[in-house]
């Protein structure tokens, strides 16, 4: 029993109410930073000083062997020797000795504080990241939402807290235009394991138009099941805006080339019909009035022809009007809007 003892592959030592020793194993002299060859002469006396050293470690393990009275009863405390955390659990034995055991926890314990800090870091970064994030279960219920996503709500006018959110679906928090929306989204990605995204979506905001992008992906467990979704919202106003812009400056360029056409193919033509039907008119004084009725009719509708590509030149927007009832619209040359700009 002495040999398995000492061979025991865990830091181990037997006392008795006195904290005599009673027994251990050859790898609890490491807890101590001893050797066990440098100590094999005497190992239950070397022990014995070190522990007798060791005060706060006597003090404890005093107290412990006070508390546990019966075979079989158990306590625990931590102990920190050398920038080293430990674990140690003094169990009761029949024989009226103790077992004590050292569990080593400087590893578990760095480990633990790396992933906190880690955590934290990525938490910093997701709460200040232009991007909106809600996260949700398997269930489609909330189970994370960032500050940037919470901003994007307030703008569209939906006010909550984040306990509110906590443990809710999207069609429970939001308003139905966003939740339903939302919701399928999500769903559909649920269902498929596959990405998903809604792109350019306008909201009413309380700054103006509101323009999102909403991007579902699933979320993997550890054996690579989607056991969730992440739903990124990405702020694409600006960017809806300046698309818009050129969208009106590619009109406006292809009405330039137009007028350009229009000038060369059509003003030239219409100089010489006006200019004939004006001398028509004045050389010759026998037309009947029918006749000078039409030759003017010609002269006014070239000067509106005329009027008409002065104001394409002039145009800085494009404004259309209905051409045929549930037909195409037409570019509103008479822009009332303009014209009072232009008065």
């Amino acid at each position: 029993m002495l040999g398995f003892l000492q061979n025991f592959p865990r830091p181990i030592l037997i006392v008795d109410d006195a904290l005599e020793i009673r027994g251990y194993s050859r790898k609890v002299f490491s807890v101590f930073g001893l050797r066990f060859r440098d100590y094999a002469d005497d190992p239950e006396g070397s022990l014995g000083k070190v522990l007798g050293d060791e005060e706060s470690l006597g003090d404890e393990l005093a107290l412990a062997t006070a508390r546990v009275v019966r075979p079989g009863d158990e306590e625990m405390f931590d102990w920190i020797h050398r920038k080293r955390s430990y674990e140690i659990t003094l169990y009761a034995q029949e024989d009226g000795t103790f077992l004590v055991l050292f569990e080593d926890k400087t590893d578990y314990a760095v480990s633990e504080e790396i992933l906190m800090n880690a955590r934290g870091y990525l938490e910093h970064i997701l709460s200040n990241i232009p991007l909106g994030v809600i996260v949700l279960n398997s269930e489609l219920r909330i189970t994370s939402m960032n500050r940037q996503q919470q901003r994007f709500l307030r703008q569209m006018g939906v006010e909550f807290t984040f306990v509110d959110a906590i443990g809710a679906s999207l069609q429970e928090l939001l308003p139905e235009e966003i939740g339903d929306g939302w919701q399928g989204l999500c769903r559909t990605v649920l269902d498929s394991g596959e990405r998903a995204e809604e792109t350019k979506k306008s909201f009413a905001g309380t700054e103006g138009e509101l323009v999102l992008n909403a991007t579902a992906t699933p979320l993997p467990d550890t054996i690579g099941q989607t056991a969730g979704v992440i739903l990124i919202a990405d702020d694409v106003t600006e960017q809806a805006r300046l698309e818009k812009e050129l969208v009106k400056a590619e009109k406006l360029a292809t009405v330039g080339q137009m007028v350009i056409t229009i000038n060369h193919e059509i003003n030239n033509p219409l100089t010489i019909i006006s200019s004939n039907a004006q001398t028509l008119r004045i050389l010759n004084k026998d037309l009947d009035e029918k006749a000078q009725a039409k030759l003017i009719l010609i002269e006014d509708q070239v000067k509106r022809i005329a009027e008409v590509t002065e104001r394409l030149r002039k145009l800085d927007e494009i404004a259309t009007n209905e051409y045929i009832r549930d037909g195409e619209d037409m570019i509103d040359v008479w822009n009332e809007k303009q014209r009072e700009d232009e008065v």
